[in-house]
């Protein structure tokens, strides 16, 4: 089965601001989750093989000024954002202790203490604008293991573990899909491994607590499009896989659009609230884009031999990825790319919020402070076809 990745990794940077630097503390908070208009993706589809331009002066300055103040001696890592582009979760690594927190407006939510610094970390993340999922993983050599918890950020207080890893008759993990939860509207999905070998689905109401099964068989890790949750899934051993849909707010069954229905062995894919889907073809490659009104996809970018396209992010008319050299992001409006950091590090988008993090300049060297942006404030990158 093709992997469905959906977070960044730690990965290199341009050199940092002076501790605390940066204004992303300080930006007026956004009225609503809901992206401005003038980060809306075009009717019309842009033409296909983006061209690359250098990073706008205004790019620049939003992506260095608007940093998260990052405390000496401090790493954060953003693990998801929240749509009104004021929001982060963070890996926050100080000394020998390491936590969860949740940042919002410039202020500090600390919550969940790892209890095994060396060898918890935080994975897979999303936000729904109050409810905080999250998986931590217990084991860098075997990421089978995990606990997944769900937080609320309007009553505080300590996060409810949702699931653990189901294990074997002798004990050890059983292997899972990387766990990636999603959620909106109060209701979180996820993919998880079970005893027999088989996977299972699960979809979980935070108003009512319950846990339901929406497929299981082989289902992949889950993406959210439009109102539905979707994953991919194998029709038979060795077959590519295929994507299926529910309805997120009632797990009844949902059907796809024509294009999307028809993508097959997708190696990464996302997809937006406001109907932006993006995907690697299996051979990692390709990036494509769509958005129901364009007659097909776009091929957004083709990579060589010796490279890949992965770790894919969406949010308004941008779309970011990792070549395995630096993040890029390309801006669906014009049909252009532009490269985000010198070299490595890692995106998070989704809504009106781009994160980019940035791994040291030098081995041993301290790591820049994430940027955490609005889409909306940053301009169309210019055309070049």
């Amino acid at each position: 089965m093709a992997a469905l990745l959906l977070a960044g990794c730690d990965t290199a940077a341009d050199p940092a601001p002076h501790d605390g630097a940066g204004s992303a503390a300080s930006r007026t908070p956004s009225a609503s989750p809901t992206p401005p208009a003038a980060t809306a993706v075009p009717d019309a589809a842009p033409a296909a093989d983006f061209c690359s331009v250098g990073q706008p002066a205004s790019w620049q300055r939003a992506l260095h000024g608007d940093r998260l103040p990052q405390r000496a001696g401090e790493t954060l890592v953003v693990h998801a954002v929240g749509a009104d582009g004021d929001t982060a979760v963070l890996d926050d690594r100080n000394g020998d202790g390491r936590t969860v927190v949740f940042w919002r407006d410039g202020r500090r939510t600390r919550v969940l203490t790892l209890a095994h610094p060396d060898t918890d970390q935080l994975y897979g993340a999303a936000f729904d604008g109050r409810y905080l999922v999250f998986s931590v993983s217990h084991n860098p050599n075997d990421l089978s293991a995990w606990t997944l918890y769900g937080w609320d950020s309007v009553t505080g207080g300590t996060p409810r573990r949702l699931a653990g890893n189901a294990v074997d008759t002798a004990g050890n993990p059983v292997p899972s899909p990387l766990l990636y939860p999603v959620v909106a509207a109060g209701v979180a999905a996820w993919t998880a491994g079970r005893a027999d070998g088989t996977t299972a689905l699960h979809r979980y109401s935070f108003a009512t607590g319950t846990d339901e099964v929406v497929r299981a068989g082989h289902p992949g890790a889950p993406f959210l499009f439009d109102g539905d949750l979707v994953w991919p899934e194998s029709p038979r051993p060795d077959a590519l896989t295929e994507l299926h849909a529910v309805r997120l707010a009632d797990g009844a069954p949902a059907r796809l659009p024509a294009t999307l229905a028809a993508v097959r062995g997708p190696a990464f894919i996302v997809g937006t609230a406001g109907g932006v889907a993006a995907w690697v073809s299996a051979d990692v490659r390709t990036l494509y884009a769509w958005r129901p009104g364009w007659r097909n996809p776009v091929r957004v970018r083709h990579v060589s031999t010796g490279r890949n396209v992965q770790w894919v992010r969406a949010a308004g008319p941008l779309v970011t990825w990792d070549d395995g050299t630096a993040q890029f992001a390309a801006d669906l409006r014009t049909g252009a790319f532009t490269k985000l950091t010198p070299r490595y590090g890692y995106t998070e988008a989704t809504g009106d919020a781009l994160a980019v993090g940035y791994a040291p300049a030098a081995k041993g060297g301290a790591t820049a402070a994430p940027s955490l942006v609005r889409v909306s404030e940053l301009p169309p990158l210019p055309g070049c076809h």
